[in-house]
């Protein structure tokens, strides 16, 4: 690793000199505090007042340096945050073991001071001591006195002991567990939270590396955290810790029988619900094949004919794998399922299919009318049973169709022969010239895509390169749904969008795969 960062020693806030709590008596060390602290509160109670403002007036250069300073500042008070912290679970701890037998009293607030007491106490703070208070620990004890969430608060004193000094028991002092981490915290040059994620990485990997091993990494990893933001020092820190522990918390048998596998969940929003909890190796193998239908460095950068992509990353994931699903079933590689290799499989009566055609024809308005009262279909699946014609009519655009005669009582009088639909000759010609998806500005590559009649062969469309086009299995979705036409100029598919998509119905095409002809 490369890059090591030196950091100052930690500052002081308004230039009070700090010297170990056994050296100078506690009420000078508070009264020290104390008038910085009310120093501090006057400037910025002023600032707070005056700094809307005033900001309003500043131009883009005094803005962002305002900015910045008011950053720094607030990664002071983050350190004055752990400062105050561990003196709340320092006092707490020492009471205790003074007066073990105190009781709890469930006394919240501040009162005044216990009446006898000889301890000279500032206006408006309580002698009461910390078993008195109510609380359990110094995490509830912060959680209530200065209203933030319970993890913060053991955030805090958790990062402490890393990022602070302490007293022994002799007055001396102890240096912090993490004094580089310690130094950036203290100088404002590393946020709290950051160092949070600093202090978990290296506690993670203490156990599996050397301890000058663990010094050069709290170097690099403060390093970091004092050029970026904390989005990414948690993916430099989760990358580096992986590297180090490359097989991570190894899943027991039990707990891969409990929990690894696919689960298909009851439908949610008219969608099946699939569930997947895999090991890392069988993870890279899913993303992998997920990823190729989003991979960033494949989009196209012909704006100018650009039709936007609504899809999520999710539906693109999902894409992927599927299209991969499909690339494997086209293989014949696949173990045979009751003697045949594995293929989706769907029936329709002829007439349902015929008919279901029919309505894709019509208008919108005819559309909208049959869908209030949709016949009956015949349609069925493997494993899903009933299936709407729609998703049957575009799975035949690139399927093997077996004509079943049946007669009464549903014997089967005649099994025609396998007819596939385009030909192995056919589709290679196709993926030739399409070289993937044709729709405007999909990246998908060719052994992903499903060969699509432009003019559907249940009305007389040919079973030919020019009448076949490459379409991945999302916008052959939407060329079926949305109502697109397509036509073949010099060779090359055009695509015409529907009125509700493109007013103008402007002619588009693909310019991805074939960057020297475009």
């Amino acid at each position: 690793m490369e890059g090591i960062a030196h950091f100052v020693a930690p500052r002081t806030v308004a230039s009070v000199a700090v010297l170990p709590l056994g050296a100078r008596p506690a009420g000078r060390a508070a009264r020290g505090a104390e008038d910085a602290l009310e120093q501090a509160h006057r400037t910025l109670s002023s600032l707070r007042v005056d700094a809307a403002a005033e900001a309003r007036l500043f131009g883009f250069a005094e803005a962002a340096d305002f900015a910045g300073r008011v950053e720094e500042l607030s990664r002071t008070l983050e350190y004055l945050q752990l400062v105050a912290a561990q003196a709340v679970e320092r006092t707490r701890h020492g009471a205790r073991q003074e007066n073990p037998s105190s009781t709890p009293g469930w006394r919240t607030g501040w009162t005044e001071a216990e009446a006898g007491s000889n301890t000279s106490i500032p206006a408006g703070r309580s002698a009461v001591g910390f078993m008195e208070d109510g609380y359990r620990n110094a995490a509830e004890f912060l959680r209530a006195r200065l209203r933030i969430s319970i993890s913060e608060a053991r955030r805090r004193l958790a990062l402490a002991p890393d990022i602070l000094s302490s007293a022994g028991l002799a007055g001396q002092d102890i240096p912090p567990r993490r004094e580089v981490l310690a130094a950036a915290v203290s100088s404002a040059q590393v946020p709290s939270r950051s160092a949070t994620v600093v202090s978990a990485a290296l506690d993670s990997v203490r156990h599996l590396i050397k301890e000058d091993a663990v010094a050069q990494l709290e170097q690099e990893l403060t390093a970091v955290a004092a050029e970026s933001d904390p989005d990414f020092l948690v993916k430099t820190a989760k990358r580096w810790t992986d590297a180090i522990d490359q097989d991570g918390a190894e899943p027991s048998e039990e707990a891969l029988r409990q929990l690894q596998g696919a689960f298909i969940r009851k439908p949610r929003y008219g969608l099946r619900h699939l569930e997947i909890f895999a090991t890392a190796e069988q993870f890279e193998t899913l993303t992998t094949v997920m990823n190729v239908a989003c991979n960033p460095r494949l989009q196209d950068t012909a704006a100018g004919d650009a039709e936007p992509d609504r899809r999520s990353r999710a539906q693109k994931l999902l894409d992927g794998l599927v299209g991969a699903c499909g690339v494997a079933l086209t293989t014949g590689e696949l173990p045979a399922n009751g003697g045949l290799r594995p293929q989706v499989m769907v029936t329709i009566s002829y007439r349902d299919l015929l008919q279901q055609l029919k309505h894709a024809a019509t208008t919108a308005s005819t559309t909208a009318s049959s869908q209030e009262n949709p016949p009956i279909s015949s349609g069925s699946s493997t494993f899903q049973g009933p299936i709407h014609p729609n998703i049957i009519r575009k799975i035949a655009c690139d399927a093997d169709i077996i004509p079943v005669l049946f007669g009464s009582g549903s014997r089967v009088l005649d099994i025609g022969r396998t007819t596939r639909i385009f030909p192995p000759h056919v589709r290679k010609a196709i993926t030739a010239r399409d070289q993937g998806c044709a729709f405007p500005d999909c990246t998908m590559p060719a052994p992903w895509c499903e060969a699509h009649h432009i003019n559907y062969w249940s009305h007389g469309g040919a079973t030919s390169t020019e009448n076949g086009t490459l379409l991945c299995s999302h916008h052959h979705h939407v060329i079926h749904k949305e109502q697109w036409k397509i036509t073949v100029r010099a060779g090359v598919p055009w695509f015409v969008p529907p009125p509700h998509v493109d007013p103008r119905q402007t002619p588009r095409r693909n310019h991805h795969h074939a960057p020297l002809r475009t």
